[in-house]
């Protein structure tokens, strides 16, 4: 479901170049969601997490988290590091379905990912990363964003796969981290 990894990174320089996809609504002129935006800053630092010849594979952007998500799968992504910036507590917890078919919906730009019923799953493992966690996440699994509090905003850079598997990016990082 994921892994922490034992090496902290260090927030690079970066600048905010336009919004690639965005899931959530927009209530009072403002978007409550996940948004993912292109960035601009030197990608050496997370793409040492991945074989070279896998890295074609890995799409990287900025996260934007403003609200609590719920239980879903990722559209398009099988697995991904996250490299957290700013967590502000939030927990990362998963589900195992209760039943075969759990209820499920999907929002406007969602393809093969869904957003599930609660009462519908079991709660499993969580996790909460602090400011310069790096975690890899099997985001084909279902799992959800829980904000102890209010919060503004949790923002990571995300490098995501449709391509590989957890495990084969779990291969990938022991084999390029020495882990």
């Amino acid at each position: 479901m994921f892994i922490k990894l034992p090496n902290k990174f260090v927030t690079p320089e970066y600048s905010v170049l336009n919004s690639h996809l965005k899931f959530g609504d927009t209530i009072d002129n403002v978007f409550k969601g996940i948004e993912y935006l292109n960035i601009d800053f030197d990608v050496e630092q997370i793409y040492s997490y991945i074989p070279e010849q896998y890295r074609k594979d890995f799409a990287l952007h900025l996260m934007r988290v403003n609200t609590q998500v719920p239980p879903h799968t990722d559209t398009g992504i099988l697995a991904t590091l996250n490299f957290y910036i700013k967590t502000e507590g939030c927990c990362t917890q998963f589900y195992k379905k209760k039943v075969s078919k759990p209820k499920t919906v999907q929002i406007e730009n969602q393809t093969d990912g869904y957003i599930f019923d609660e009462t519908d799953l079991v709660k499993t493992e969580s996790f909460v990363a602090y400011d310069n966690d790096v975690y890899l996440l099997d985001v084909s699994e279902v799992h959800s964003v829980i904000p102890e509090s209010d919060f503004n905003e949790r923002l990571a850079i995300t490098l995501a796969t449709g391509s590989h598997s957890f495990k084969a990016v779990c291969d990938m990082v022991i084999e390029m981290r020495k882990l």
